[in-house]
């Protein structure tokens, strides 16, 4: 096991020392296969834009070069064996299945919180972390107390639970080892030399596995250093499980062209004056020649800087790319999805009721209304289409809605709303009827009767929600539970509404739909589905499914510092 170990800056400097390596594996064949592995998929998409823009030997542009991260390394080398075992790779909501079923049978020291969506989520981040320690360091950390006990607990049996139908990344990796050194030749040829393109923080198995390949093929480590020690610290001690060294010094050749690079510090008021002097700056630099794509801001903290940020280069007209605070949890149809399915929980209320129709995009099918007269607020029933009247998609009228249930003083509860909108319907007819003989109150009768008529449609659409939302029979398994969620997206959520929402919200509402199918995944996880775990286990599938605005190189970069990791700015 011999790692080539060379230290260079970040940024071109990076980059160039990146198209020296390449250009030393292939050994003059453009077709000779490379594999360059990075830290995230934006450093693969930035290095191979990076190296498409620079001349080898008169040629422009590279082939045969493939960039992995270190997990999909795994998968591209173990992933078959773990399909020819029927094990599939496992996601949050699969652990977080296994983890509720194992504090249904021992809660332990989470007794009283066991069914909190914080617990939940926080024994599945755990036992991502502790799939990483062995069992020597499992059994020394559940000493420590406990809570650390039952952390540990929890975390082997749920890996346990999980261990014949699903695997890790700790698992692939391991795999992954087992096939390169099973098949060293097939893997030196399908690898061709591997470059470890400025690695971050390398967990255990994926130093396992990169130290299995470095056996069979040669690889090149490429190390960014800043010269600050605690900001190496974490590159450092990656290479320490790699079996390499960090030189702390760049090698000669790899310090940026010129000195011209500068450092500024501007005090502010606050983020807002923050955001508008980078703002500033960036106009400037466009201004100036600088290419937005070669212009980034980035932040140590996301709140408030994402929505800030973003806001004020929208307003601006300017392009941007990375961090936004739209993800797929907030998107259009997994927001509105998530406030459906919490309804019940919170209570039915009218509040509750009223504000996700004034949020969520929400459509009936229903007949086409005849002519009348009326002041446009009241809308049809919602009721099958017939042969006669054709139906269409339609939204609810909200606004109008909201005012007869307040006129109706609904509470909360199924009950409130039917009873209370009931006897309001009755009165408005009663005081419409005695109207009648009055001409000159023709017109308030009218109001009244149209009154009557959206509080009646408000209390149908209500009653058929809440049927919908406690389906009889129940689901039983999480199969039937996807289905009864993908019913309720069709019938209230889906329709040809979707045809008008714009492409990153139709591509956002498609994920969700992959959401809910994943879900009908769990049966044999948990042994106890119902439509409060079937949320929070959605929920947690969306928090974890990772979104990026726009398109690499096409604005302004907006993200953490990490996020700037390896472009060129």
């Amino acid at each position: 096991m011999v790692f080539d170990c060379l230290t260079t800056t970040y940024g071109s400097a990076a980059h160039e020392a990146l198209a020296r390596a390449v250009a030393r594996a292939k050994a003059g064949d453009a077709l000779a296969p490379v594999t360059v592995v990075v830290p995230s998929h934006y450093v693969g998409l930035a290095a191979r834009r990076a190296l498409g823009r620079r001349r080898h030997n008169g040629t422009a542009g590279i082939a045969a070069v493939a960039f992995h991260t270190a997990y999909s390394l795994a998968e591209h080398l173990g992933g078959a064996e773990m399909a020819d075992h029927g094990r599939r790779g496992v996601s949050n909501a699969v652990i977080a299945a296994a983890v509720r079923t194992a504090l249904r049978r021992d809660p332990g020291h989470f007794r009283g919180v066991e069914t909190h969506p914080a617990t939940e989520r926080a024994l599945t981040r755990a036992h991502r972390e502790l799939s990483e320690l062995d069992a020597g360091q499992l059994a020394a950390l559940s000493r420590q107390s406990l809570r650390a006990g039952d952390v540990v607990r929890i975390h082997r049996e749920v890996a346990t639970a999980l261990e014949s139908d699903f695997s890790n990344e700790q698992q692939l990796a391991r795999a992954a080892a087992a096939a390169v050194r099973a098949q060293p030749t097939e893997t030196q040829q399908r690898l061709g030399p591997v470059i470890v393109f400025l690695p971050q923080s390398v967990t255990s198995s994926q130093a396992h596995l990169l130290r299995a390949v470095s056996d069979v093929a040669g690889v090149t480590i490429i190390a960014g250093v800043t010269g600050a020690e605690d900001a190496d610290a974490t590159v450092r001690t990656s290479l320490q499980r790699l079996g390499a060294d960090l030189d702390p010094q760049p090698r000669p050749g790899s310090e940026p062209d010129s000195p011209r690079d500068t450092i500024g510090a501007l005090s502010v008021s606050d983020a807002d004056d923050e955001v508008r002097h980078a703002v500033r700056a960036v106009v400037d630099a466009a201004r100036s020649g600088t290419p937005l794509g070669r212009c980034a801001i980035v932040y140590g903290v996301e709140t408030p800087y994402v929505r800030l940020i973003g806001d004020a280069l929208d307003a601006a007209g300017i392009e941007r790319c990375g961090a936004t605070v739209h993800t797929v949890e907030t998107s259009l149809l997994g927001r509105s999805l998530l406030e459906m399915l919490a309804l019940q929980d919170r209570g039915f209320s009218r509040r509750a009721v009223m504000a996700w129709l004034a949020s969520a995009p929400v459509s009936v099918r229903r007949p086409e209304p005849e002519a009348r007269s009326g002041d446009g607020d009241s809308g049809s029933r919602d009721a099958p289409p017939s042969a006669a009247v054709p139906a269409r998609w339609q939204g609810v009228p909200s606004a109008a809605w909201e005012r007869e249930a307040r006129a109706a003083r609904v509470d909360a509860g199924i009950d409130s709303w039917t009873e209370r909108l009931e006897r309001y319907v009755a009165d408005c007819l009663a005081d419409a009827e005695r109207l009648q003989a009055d001409e000159d109150q023709l017109w308030r009768g009218d109001r009244l009767r149209r009154s009557a008529e959206r509080a009646s449609e408000l209390l149908d659409f209500v009653a058929g929600l809440h049927r919908d939302l406690n389906p009889r029979p129940a689901p039983r398994t999480w199969a039937e539970l996807a289905v009864w969620c993908q019913s309720l997206v069709h019938k209230y959520l889906g329709g040809r509404v979707r045809r008008s929402w714009n492409a990153e919200e139709r591509g956002l509402a498609e994920r969700v739909d992959s959401a809910i199918s994943r879900l009908g995944d769990l049966d044999g996880t948990d042994d106890n589905p119902s439509p409060a775990a079937f949320r929070r286990a959605l929920q947690l599938e969306l928090e974890s499914a990772p979104h990026r605005h726009g398109r690499l190189g096409t604005g302004v970069l907006v993200g953490p510092v990490s996020l700037a990791l390896g472009v060129e700015l």
